[in-house]
This record gives structure tokens, sequence and C-alpha cells, in this order.
């Protein structure tokens, strides 16, 4: 029973690398996700980040139309037009508060990353071309 079970994971994993899929990557993320739960301030941000998305389609699809349109005022049409300005330069402090909050990390997170190896960069393979010749010292 035990040979079918791994012999069910070895596959599983072959054919989701072999279709492109990372099972690796997202059981590491789940189990990530347990031991190190989002913070307030990533939820909050996050949240954040749904109603920009929400206000983006708002200034970008109806926004325009209603600029466009005869019935409104040059008031409203002027105020719709600030509102758009604070919405862009707002959207970028956004972007940065979420970054901020991504690669800050609480002590016990980052001694455990430390301990483990998971904060350190994979060095990528090195190839040396087919004209080169390797030749060790004599």
């Amino acid at each position: 029973m035990a040979y079918l079970v791994g012999l069910i994971l070895i596959l599983a994993v072959v054919f989701s690398t072999g279709s492109g899929s990372n099972i690796i990557g997202g059981i590491k993320n789940k189990i990530s996700e347990k031991i190190f739960p989002k913070s307030q301030t990533e939820i909050t941000v996050e949240n954040l980040r749904n109603d920009y998305q929400a206000l983006g389609d708002f200034f970008t699809n109806s926004a325009p139309e209603i600029l466009n349109s005869k019935g409104v005022s040059v008031e409203q049409k002027s105020a719709i037009q600030k509102a758009a300005a604070a919405f862009g330069n707002s959207k970028q402090l956004v972007n940065n508060l979420e970054k901020l909050t991504k690669d800050d990390k609480n002590i016990l997170e980052a001694a455990v990353e430390k301990i483990l190896g998971l904060d350190e960069p994979k060095a990528e393979p090195t190839s040396i071309p087919p004209q080169c010749k390797l030749v060790c010292g004599e």
C-alpha cells in the first residue's frame, strides 16, 4: 500500500512539473501561510488593494463617459477630474505600502527563514559555451 502511495506521489510531481504547475511551491506556500499567518497590516493592505481595483475600474470605464455627458455641470466635471488625479497619486502610495508590508517580517519568521536557508537566493547553473575549452593546470 505504501508503495502505491509513493508511486502516486512521484507520478504527481513528475506530471505537475512537466505540465508547468508547481506543486512543491504551492505546498510550501500553504505551509508557510499556516505557520506564519498574515498580519493585520498585510490584510488591511490587501483589502485596500481590492478597493483600489474597484476605484480604478470606475475611473477608467465610467468617469470618461460621465465627463463626456452633457447633463453634468462644469463643477461636477472638475470634481471628477480632481478625484481621478488624487486617485492616480495615491495609487503609487498604496503600491509602496504593499511592498513595505511584504518585505517586513516579524522576528520569528526571519529567524526561521535564516535557519532553514529560505532567504538565500538560488544560484543559477553555470554553462560553458561549446567553443571554449576547459583546461586544468598541469
